[in-house]
């Protein structure tokens, strides 16, 4: 009950973002549900893609509040242009904010879950795989924003490149993900690793750091 008092509260910005966004049958179903959101921005386009092709209410959630220590306080929505693609469930917990560039394609896999306060902002292209764990705070950036130039070769260096996520990765608290990383599959991230393009990454290892290292070899998370 608890749930659908909640989903109530904000039907209207529920009923706003869906037809919007989505075909108008699509749409009808209320398959993106919103909690307190701030809508920045409405741009762009937004995609639903579920492998098994079915839509169902309620298979994106937005904002609703998983994590007591952070404030409650819904979802910051920015779209300046760019795809946002959902292929399945995808949770998105409270005090989060995802912002998307004119150019931007943002892909989150089936099952994709974040308890809270996640920070996305894509200028290129951030793509979650299948099954992704997504702890508090984590930031997911792919531009620095302010590139530099190499004063010896006189030539600018990379700004920014697509972070490709691997299938069943997993990213404690305050994690850092930054501009062309790319993770295999079956990845666990300690608290306060951050990953960027270079990291030696290996799958069914958990890993920490900055620079990153291997931490335990040969290990799963329990709910797989």
């Amino acid at each position: 009950m608890k749930r659908y008092l909640q989903e109530l509260r904000y039907l209207l910005p529920t009923l706003y973002f869906n037809f919007h966004y989505l075909p108008f049958r699509q749409a009808l179903r209320l398959p993106i549900v919103l909690y307190r959101p701030h809508l920045i921005s409405c741009k762009g386009k937004v995609r639903l893609e579920p492998s098994d092709g079915r839509i169902r209410h309620g298979m994106v959630r937005l904002g609703f509040r998983h994590a007591m220590i952070y404030a409650n306080n819904g979802i910051s929505w920015e779209n300046n242009g760019g795809t946002v693609i959902f292929r399945g469930r995808c949770v998105i917990g409270n005090d989060a904010y995802l912002s998307t560039g004119a150019e931007a394609t943002v892909d989150f896999g089936d099952d994709f879950a974040n308890s809270a306060a996640m920070k996305l902002v894509s200028l290129s292209s951030i793509r979650f795989g299948r099954n992704v764990r997504v702890g508090w705070h984590c930031l997911f950036l792919d531009s620095n924003m302010h590139p530099l130039y190499d004063l010896e070769r006189e030539v600018p260096l990379p700004a920014s490149g697509p972070i490709v996520i691997g299938d069943s990765n997993w990213f404690g608290a305050d994690c850092r993900v930054l501009h062309s990383t790319v993770t295999p599959g079956r990845c666990i991230f300690a608290i306060g690793t951050t990953v960027t393009h270079g990291s030696k990454l290996r799958a069914y290892c958990a890993m920490g750091g900055s620079p990153v290292r291997v931490l335990r070899e040969n290990v799963l998370r329990s709910d797989q």
